[in-house]
């Protein structure tokens, strides 16, 4: 008549609850309580009364409203014999809604149907994660529509060209030169699911870089919108949510527990005990991996480096009215294109990342786009050291190496642009006609036509004339940060 592992203080019984007799209990027979047999065993007549509101119902029929075949999977016995991953959406695709009392509306919350309730609550609580790293990162954007490259352009020339940077002695040089590289390689290794931190992005860091001071608050003073823009990006993409620490918890303590049964039974060990330990620890745990903040942290990744690409084509810019400031001195130049070189290998570190993540999460839309990222950021960096061989002066020894990078670039380029097509075509056929077209087929050819207009011009010795690759691949500006 009752179910085993509910609170049998609060359960009604058909024999000494004569007020209720004339309750519905079986709402698809439309059966009372009075109709519920006392030793009957089967779900209709075994019985729940639920702890929110006392009414009560059989097992049949509160399975029914709680769709229990959606969490479970039965024998043909008819009895439940294994967890099943819960969806979190209707066949109508709407999202589920947490379970109620037919009567009254309160929330089902018995121990008997703990997997479905905390399902339908924990994807509440990634929808209001979603709300809110949505709106943070609409706000950044927002705010960094607002911000003009020309503009901040302008204010930097007539600062580069008249700026007295600090003289260094060259012993100084070579002993802070080695330090700074060793410092650059460690933070560009880090093994971490965040961007690099703000103050990497300031010249005047002295573990990173050897930049005249005066240098370096002149354009930190100029560039501080953009750098604190850059900050609060860097927020939301390490944010994670406490119900996502709890399953990652959950999961790593399940994986350990896994592979000290193995050590513990080696006969009964499976080969590949890593896979099989991580695959068991993801049923043990019971619900699904919470991904939606995951999407957001990806984009933001996203958003941190357009900030980059900006700063780095401020860095650029900076150097030629610099090159030709009397008072700046070779020394600094060269601390400058360092500085600049680094903006953007921390770009291709963080693009890198963020494919992983994308990747972990099976958003393949975020692995081709971040894949996009990477290509661009291979093109920039050669970009970036032709025009400082062109600076420096030592474009004409440089010719022929920069000529044979750029010629293996531009052929990596191809090659890599019909792998991602293939891969992104397997997972999502549909997207061949649009998406994949619109949002990266075409940025990619862009980028191989570049990386060729570049070559002949470094083969041929010819102006190039520089095309800024930000329209065509404002992946930040196609977002829709409002729901």
């Amino acid at each position: 008549m009752l179910i085993c592992g509910e609170d049998c203080s609060i359960q009604i019984c058909p024999r000494c609850a004569p007020d209720t007799q004339e309750c519905v209990v079986d709402v698809i027979l439309g059966r009372t309580l009075a109709d519920i047999a006392e030793e009957g065993e089967s779900l209709d007549e075994l019985l729940i009364t639920l702890p929110k509101c006392g009414h009560v119902f059989t097992v049949e029929t509160l399975d029914g409203i709680c769709e229990m075949t959606d969490y479970y999977t039965k024998n043909q016995g008819g009895s439940w014999i294994d967890l099943r991953t819960p969806v979190s959406e209707t066949a109508h695709g709407e999202r589920k809604k947490p379970p109620v009392c037919p009567t009254c509306r309160s929330a089902i919350t018995s121990p008997r149907y703990g997997r479905v309730f905390k399902s339908a609550d924990l994807d509440i609580l990634e929808r209001n994660v979603i709300s809110r790293m949505s709106a943070q990162l609409g706000d950044i954007y927002e705010k960094m529509d607002k911000i003009s490259k020309t503009d901040l352009e302008t204010k930097l020339a007539p600062k580069a060209s008249v700026i007295q940077a600090e003289a260094v002695a060259t012993a100084e040089v070579r002993s802070a030169r080695k330090g700074h590289m060793k410092v650059q390689r460690l933070r560009l290794a880090e093994k971490t699911e965040t961007p690099l931190p703000a103050a990497t992005l300031d010249p005047g860091n002295r573990d990173l870089f050897l930049v005249s001071p005066n240098v370096a608050d002149a354009w930190n003073r100029t560039v501080k919108p953009l750098v604190q823009l850059y900050g609060h990006a860097t927020k939301v993409a390490a944010m994670r949510p406490a119900h996502t620490k709890a399953w990652e918890a959950s999961w790593s303590y399940l994986v350990e527990e896994e592979m000290k049964n193995a050590v513990a039974d080696p006969a009964r060990a499976p080969r590949n005990l890593n896979q099989f330990a991580m695959q068991m620890a993801r049923r043990k745990v019971g619900l699904p991996q919470p991904r939606a903040d995951k999407r957001f942290v990806v984009e933001a990744f996203w958003v941190t480096i357009r900030v980059r690409f900006i700063l780095a084509h401020l860095a650029c810019s900076w150097l030629t009215p610099a090159g030709k400031n009397k008072n700046y001195g070779s020394t600094q130049l060269k601390m400058w294109a360092l500085f600049a070189t680094f903006l953007l290998e921390g770009c291709r570190r963080d693009a890198n990342i963020a494919y992983k993540i994308a990747e972990a999460s099976e958003t393949r839309r975020q692995m081709t786009t971040s894949q996009l990222l990477i290509m661009r950021l291979a093109f920039e960096l050669h970009r970036l050291d032709y025009k400082l061989a062109q600076e420096s002066g030592t474009i004409r020894e440089r010719r022929q190496d920069l000529a044979d990078k750029t010629s293996a670039g531009a052929l990596k380029v191809n090659k890599d642009i019909q792998r991602i097509v293939d891969e992104h075509k397997r997972i999502l056929p549909k997207d061949m006609k649009d998406w994949l077209q619109q949002n990266f087929v075409d940025t990619a050819l862009s980028i191989h036509q570049e990386w060729e207009k570049l070559g002949k011009s470094i083969r041929q010795d010819t102006f190039y004339e520089p095309v800024s690759l930000d329209e065509k691949m404002d992946v930040v500006k196609a977002l829709n940060f409002s729901g």
